[in-house]
């Protein structure tokens, strides 16, 4: 059994499927994805709004926006759209990994996914197959697993650099830090 103490109690690895996203893991993404009111491009020139919502997978101004996101969305409907698409990815995690793993390591996957697609950790390796994440990490090499998240930066796009670092940090050390 894997254990360790946080906060003086002893805490065992669990299954993921047991495992939804804390509180301290829906802010630490949120946090990474930052509110945007209006829709806009991202990095990858999608066209998204809120917490990181992807409206679609072309530039804003090459599609019709649908009319919930014309003239943009509050706090509050973009924290709706979150936690309902949050799910997916936790749903995603304990799809894909089959060892057990604390909070914070399910939290950081969550993180993860939450950026590069539910399915990432299936295609999103060499030649399109599992990554080394997965791989690492359904092995039991839980650090080579989380070090392997380096690699994810779309080319070393300097945001990416800096949310890969701290989504590893997270993994291996149970720090929440979203700080960039």
């Amino acid at each position: 059994m894997y254990q360790h103490l946080v906060f003086g109690q002893n805490v065992a690895r669990v299954a993921p499927k047991t495992l939804k996203t804390s509180a301290k893991g829906i802010a630490f993404i949120k946090e990474w994805e930052g509110f945007v009111e209006n829709a806009y491009n991202d990095a990858l020139g999608y066209c998204t709004i809120g917490y990181g919502h992807l409206i679609a997978k072309n530039k804003c101004e090459d599609i019709t926006l649908p009319s919930e996101f014309k003239g943009g969305i509050s706090k509050v409907k973009a924290d709706a759209l979150f936690l309902k698409r949050l799910p997916n990815f936790e749903k995603a995690v304990q799809r894909d990994i089959t060892v057990p793993l604390y909070q914070y390591e399910f939290d950081a996957l969550v993180s993860l996914l939450f950026n590069t697609g539910s399915n990432f950790l299936n295609v999103g390796g060499a030649g399109k197959g599992e990554t080394k994440i997965k791989k690492y990490i359904n092995a039991g090499h839980y650090a080579k697993g989380a070090d392997e998240m380096r690699d994810v930066t779309n080319g070393g796009l300097e945001g990416l650099v800096k949310r890969r670092l701290s989504e590893i940090k997270l993994f291996k050390t149970n720090v929440y830090d979203a700080s960039h």
